[in-house]
């Protein structure tokens, strides 16, 4: 429960006390923990056990408001008078659809309903993120939102740990995640292997715990110019519990699922408990905490491996064991907390402060050595191979404050955020083969980090302009970004210069008698020496102004532009106009033109490293260029720029009946010069070029690179319904349905002649396949639930459009991997939660109940001819592109307790 105290007075005499009762409209019953506030003001209650509140107000005519989730809101009218009393009681009715949800995100004038909104927006509440067993942040945004996507890519390195999610088909890094209002930091990891959304660096969503979630809006619209850098796909902005009742829950669950071909089983178990409370006083003062635990198994879906495992003449070749690949969830156990805060000193002051930690570890594998790649395992420290771990530790930290209020007409918010990201590869099982016998098996590989420190100013006030009211919002950030790169332990990536040994610990030599040199570095993941250390800072000052005036009663426009500067590229100034013509309360037209940018990210400018990448079932040794390096301007690397977008949208809205809303929004999004990940400069042409200008040891390259310029067209519906069946209940349906398609329509950064004589190429087929067709083109989601009394019923479908992998371009002469078709697939949840007690509900459910999968990996490969195949010889039978996962069915049980 909500601890609520006394109110003080705010000035004696000159105040008056505004105090009532909130109940249920038909039972009458006291409606505890319901918001009221004022409208305009930082001042404001929730409501006690028995449904009263009570705070002091300065003499005057205020709109209060009251809100409750699952209930219509409603305003009223009060005047104060000095010393004086005035009761308002307000009765709400359980809601059948979310038509009074409100955002404060996409208009800088003020907090809009839904439908009233110039742009597109989505508000996701804590009920809607718990409707499901999912217990990821962003596995439940997936669920609730047809335009952001999931995947859950594996085998991917640091992304199995931190994996990367998009919004209208765009890449992780162009959507811009906001806390509160605030931006958040991104990750200090930057995926760069072969994934949706290679060479991106993106928040982490799922360090946020949803239990401390009071709602989620999605701008489904480009505000680089409201909200500047990143926000091209649109933006996330989460709002944190505050004067709220808490409560805590404990979930446990598992995949129970059949899979043909390797039989039941029972595996994933996913373990989450949570808690948070609240308290209030004052006129609106709150104080609200939350902590949560996650503890995830891993889950395997591999085959066996059919490749021969031992030396020829081994014995043990007859009996070895073949299922010794991992795919599928890794392991990870997670502790995350938040608070939120606010000190209302008078009706024209409030204090507020929020933030977060977290900590996460876990585990992941790479491919699994062979005993026969004896360049890669120290036959006596593993006789048998090993199958690599990276496991990760990774940190989270932020804490912001500010104050906000009125002064001469103006409403001001002030503030400072600092928030810090870290993520330490620690390798083990493994070993550096180039070290013989004297390699450890496990490895500090370095960590990687990236902070941000963010002050903002901002001013609103609504002026009269020949009797229409122009809404007036500027303001100033400065921004402030470091990103590091911690060297790891020496033997992580040290040259031993051990040759490699066979089995009776002789050197092994080549058809040459050279001797054969193992590999260098810890396997899966070698270690970030000390040239790849690097601490980098830069610093961006942004300034913007924000109108927007209702020129007719039905006629909404708006207008905002912004410029920013960054130190390390210069400035960039962005605009927007917004329109909402309303002919009837029922119908509405919206529109929306905006430019946008997003700057290249520190980790795109100066990460580096070596990893090991397998190339058609072989490892081979890149190294990732900073851009400025000797190395990458060798190859044809130029500085970064910003990427530039042109978003266009125009929607309708329609609300035929008090039950039924309907909004369509379609889109379009031009963004030239856009960032990508180099394909994998590998061969002898290569290390020979290297060598010749002077660089040696380097197997291979890539760099980031402005390479191509894309067009993304794309459509979003969104239904809401509910019917209200009286003593027998409420039936409340949603729908929602992305289609989006992205195309490069050019490649403006040609392959340098130095890579084209080497027959490489700068921007391949597989990262284009990954931009245009790796993400599902359309999505359907699908929720209905009935209510009665304590019972609730949950039945939920979501249909996944069709995905495809494209492959790389096989060099001369070799066997072209075919693509890998992913067919649309449906998936349907269901739940049932009933309460027990007046504060006690438990909740069952089963995700992907009949354990659909994706399609399959059909291309096995040919061990005879050395011919890999679309997943490694018949080792991975499903993609990491599936936008659902492929663990299966999931069973869950949930008890929650109302604090």
């Amino acid at each position: 429960m909500a601890m609520t105290v006394g109110a003080p007075v705010l000035g004696a005499q000159a105040t008056g006390t505004v105090e009532g009762k909130v109940t249920v409209g038909g039972s009458g019953e006291a409606l505890q923990g319901a918001s009221v506030g004022v409208v305009g003001l930082q001042v404001g209650g929730i409501t006690r056990a028995d449904g009263t509140y009570r705070f002091s107000l300065r003499a005057g005519t205020y709109e209060l408001r009251v809100r409750m989730l699952g209930y219509a809101g409603k305003t009223a009218s009060v005047t104060v008078t000095a010393g004086g009393k005035v009761t308002s009681n307000f009765t709400l009715e359980k809601s059948t659809t979310q038509l009074e949800a409100v955002a404060v995100t996409g208009s800088r004038g003020g907090e809009r309903t839904l439908v009233k909104s110039p742009v597109p927006v989505d508000v996701i509440n804590t009920a809607d993120l718990k409707a499901t067993g999912r217990v990821e942040t962003a596995q439940m945004l997936q669920a609730a939102a047809p335009s952001f996507n999931f995947p859950r890519p594996a085998v991917a390195d640091g992304p199995d740990h931190v994996r990367p999610a998009t919004l209208r088909g765009l890449a992780p890094d162009q959507t811009l995640v906001l806390i509160n209002g605030k931006r958040r930091y991104t990750s200090a990891l930057i995926n760069n292997n072969g994934t949706v959304g290679r060479g991106t660096a993106a928040v982490d969503i799922n360090a946020i715990p949803a239990s401390m979630i009071d709602r989620i809006e999605i701008l489904r619209d480009g505000a680089a110019a409201q909200y500047g850098s990143d926000a091209i796909a649109g933006v996330i902005n989460i709002i944190l519990k505050g004067a709220s009742a808490g409560g805590a829950s404990v979930q446990t669950g598992q995949f129970n699922t059949n899979v043909e071909g390797l039989g039941k089983f029972n595996d994933g178990t996913n373990t989450t408990a949570t808690a948070d409370q609240g308290f209030s006083w004052g006129n609106g003062s709150y104080f609200h905490a939350g902590v949560e635990w996650r503890n995830r198994a891993m889950t395997n879906r591999t085959f066996n491996d059919p490749r021969q495992q031992y030396p020829n003449g081994d014995p043990r070749e007859a009996t070895a064991r073949r299922r010794t690949h991992w795919s599928g969830d890794a392991a990870t156990a997670d502790l995350v907390g938040m608070f939120n805060a606010a000190q209302v000193v008078n009706d024209k002051l409030q204090l507020y402060g929020f933030g977060s930690f977290g900590v996460r570890d876990g585990r992941s594998t790479g491919f699994f050595r062979r005993p026969i790649q004896t360049t890669q395992v120290v036959s006596k420290l593993y006789p048998d191979g090993f199958l690599p771990n990276i496991e990760s530790n990774i940190g989270d930290i932020a804490i912001g404050g500010g104050a906000k209020g009125t002064a001469k007409g103006w409403d001001w918010d002030l503030s400072q955020v600092y928030g810090a990201n870290s993520f330490q590869f620690i390798i083990s099982n493994s070993n550096n083969a180039s070290m013989g016998l004297a390699s450890p098996t496990v490895f500090d590989a370095g960590t990687l980090g990236f902070g941000q420190a963010l002050t903002n100013f901002d001013v609103t006030r609504q002026f009269d302009l020949n009797g229409k009211p122009l809404r007036v919002s500027s303001g100033a950030e400065f921004r402030w970004e470091n990103y590091s790169i911690q060297a790891g332990e020496e033997a992580s990536y040290i040259n031993g210069r051990v040759p490699v040994l066979d089995a009776t610990g002789n050197p092994v030599r080549n058809a040459a008698g050279n001797t054969t040199i193992a590999l260098v570095g810890s396997q899966v993941f070698p270690g970030f020496s000390p040239a790849d250390a690097l601490d980098q800072s830069r610093t961006a000052a942004a300034a913007y102004i924000d109108l927007e005036t209702d020129l007719t009663s039905k006629w909404l426009v708006g207008t905002a532009a912004r410029v920013e500067n960054f130190s390390d590229f210069g400035g960039k100034a962005t605009g927007k106009v917004t329109t909402r013509f309303s002919p009837t309360d029922k119908f509405a037209i919206r529109g929306a033109a905006a430019t946008g940018f997003r700057a290249p990210s520190l980790q795109q400018s100066y990460f580096t490293s070596t990893a090991t990448t397998f190339v058609n079932g072989l490892p081979v040794d890149i190294k990732t260029l900073p851009v400025a390096s000797r190395e990458a301007r060798l190859l044809g690397a130029r500085d970064l720029k910003p990427e530039n977008s042109v978003n266009l949208s125009a929607g309708i809205t329609l609300q035929p009946t008090k039950n039924l809303t309907i909004t369509s929004d379609y889109y379009n999004i031009k963004i030239s010069d856009r960032i990508v990940l180099s394909e994998n400069f590998i061969g002898a042409g290569i290390v020979n070029f290297f060598t010749q200008n002077g660089f040696t040891g380097i197997g291979g390259g890539r760099y980031f690179t402005n390479a191509i310029n894309t067009e993304t067209n794309g459509l979003d519906v969104v239904v809401n319904y509910g019917i209200d069946l009286k003593n027998n209940g409420v039936i409340k349906l949603t729908g929602g349905y992305n289609q989006n398609q992205t195309r490069v329509t050019e490649v403006v950064v040609n392959t340098p002649a130095q890579l084209g004589n080497l027959s490489e190429v700068l921007f391949g087929r597989a990262e284009r396949g990954r931009i245009e067709v790796g993400q599902p083109r359309n999505n359907l989601v699908m929720n209905g639930s009935y209510e009665k009394g304590d019972f609730t019923f949950t039945l939920r479908g979501q249909r996944f459009g069709a995905v495809t992998g494209r492959q790389a371009t096989a060099a001369a002469g070799a066997r072209q991997v075919p693509d890998l078709q992913l067919s649309p697939k449906f998936i349907t949840d269901v739940s049932a939660s009933y309460k027990l007690f007046k504060r006690t509900q438990v909740t069952m459910g089963a995700d992907n109940v009949f354990d659909v999968y994706p399609d399959r990996i059909t291309d096995l490969g040919d061990v005879a001819t050395g011919y890999s195949g679309q997943g490694t010889f018949g080792v991975y039978r499903f993609s990491g592109l599936s936008p659902f996962g492929f663990n299966g069915r999931f069973l869950y049980l949930r008890m929650g307790y109302s604090l």
